[in-house]
Parts: C-alpha cells; structure tokens; sequence
C-alpha cells in the first residue's frame, strides 16, 4: 500500500519499436529531487520486428497493459507525437500512441501528454538537449545511471519526472516545496536491467 501523501507515476515513451517505460514514487510534490523521487522500475518493451505491424502493436497494447495492471499508479504520463518524423514514422508512431493509450484507458485512467520539447526544457534546461544530456541530467537530478538501458528508458523516467511538476493528487497538500536534499536515493535499481529480463513479455513482444 502506497504510503499517504505519496503519488505514484508511470512515464511512458511511446514507439512502435521500443516502448520505454519508467515507474517512480513521488514523495513530495513540485518536488525533484534525489531525496524526495524514489526509481522502482525502469525498462523498455521491444516489439517483435518480425511479425506484422498490426500484431506488433496488439502485442504492446495487451503488454503495457498488462504492466499498467501490475504497477497501479496514479498517474501516468505520455510524451507526445514527435512532428519533426517523416510522414510513414508519424502515422506507425501515431498508431502505437493510440494503442498503449487505449491500453492505458482500459485500466480506468486516462493519459497526460507532455511535448517532447516541455520533457527537454523540465529535464535539461533547454529544448534542445540530446538524449545523452538527458542521461546526464537525470544523474544529476537523482542519481540515475542508464547503463547498457536503451535511451528510450531514460527518457520515460525524464517524462515520468514531468509528471512530479505537471499534476498533483487531492491527497498531497497544495502548497508549494522548496525542498532539496543531497542525501542519496532511498532507492536505486542496481541492477536496472534485470526489471525487464525477469519478465520474458516486456522483453520481446
């Protein structure tokens, strides 16, 4: 049971080829912070190249449904469709958006969608910063190390932290923090990628 006051939220960067996922547990609100942001999962869904497309997103669909089920948060989040893609990305792009969407819909919540330019802005400072300055933002924001993770991992839990900025739940008080800490995180993967290996339908779908 999630600890009163606590909100926790799901970030997701969506794709039809990999699907980056981030759960954290927001301690505070307004709030980023090693102290006050606790990292209880991280990873990416890969689909499977070699079947249709539209069993490909079927896949992710049931897949990131099924993680939405297990995880419960309260709040999820999903950067939105990139326009800067070609015409063919945009529409396999804006397909698989709409897939984890529904998905995400059949659990009974709905989707907050962030530009990817807000996520570059809140992470790094500008909108113009590239995956690796993310990375590198968020070990210094809270400690993260990607290692071998996909990018895509990364920039779930720079739109999962987006979330800690964007919405608030009625049972944390409104009023704004200030607080900072440079205690180290209560929580971190040491073994990041093993969140995805355990579970063989994240991995391939």
């Amino acid at each position: 049971m999630t600890k009163k006051g606590n909100v926790r939220i799901l970030g997701i960067d969506p794709g039809s080829r990999l699907c980056g996922y981030a759960f954290i547990t927001s301690k505070s609100p307004y709030t980023i912070s090693r102290h006050c942001i606790k990292l209880d999962d991280v990873g990416v869904i890969k689909a499977n190249l070699n079947l249709p497309f539209g069993e490909r997103i079927g896949l992710l669909h049931s897949t990131l449904f099924g993680l939405v089920k297990e995880l419960a948060p309260d709040i999820v989040i999903m950067e939105d469709a990139f326009f800067g893609a070609n015409a063919r990305s945009a529409l396999k792009l804006g397909m698989a958006r709409g897939a984890l969407m529904a998905a995400v819909a059949r659990t009974g919540l709905s989707v907050i969608e962030v530009s990817p330019t807000h996520v570059k802005k809140t992470i790094a400072g500008t909108g113009a910063a590239d995956k690796e300055m993310i990375s590198i933002s968020l070990n210094s924001l809270i400690g993260f190390q990607r290692g071998n993770l996909p990018h895509d991992a990364s920039d779930a839990l720079a739109i999962a932290l987006c979330g800690v900025l964007l919405h608030q739940t009625p049972t944390i008080a409104a009023k704004k923090t200030n607080a900072t800490s440079n205690t180290p995180l209560t929580h971190l993967l040491s073994e990041q990628q093993e969140s995805v290996d355990k579970n063989p339908a994240r991995g391939n779908v």
